[in-house]
């Protein structure tokens, strides 16, 4: 369930309308969640990555507006 849209250069924002998948899983301990990103063809391409290497990733695989 989507509640708002994302900002368009953000990861979910670039994934989002690249078709990425994200598969967030809860922490074992703490707060907030693990996410797993998979592309368009059902691989995974980034797992556990924070916000910077997400961001590197959209801009190395050109998913930047």
């Amino acid at each position: 369930m989507k509640l708002r849209n994302p900002q368009p250069n953000s990861p979910n924002g670039c994934f989002d309308r690249h078709g990425y998948t994200v598969i967030r899983t809860p922490r074992k301990s703490g707060s907030g969640h693990h996410r797993a990103v998979y592309d368009p063809n059902g691989q995974q391409v980034l797992n556990r990555a924070g916000y910077d290497a997400e961001i590197q990733f959209c801009r190395e695989n050109g998913l930047m507006l």
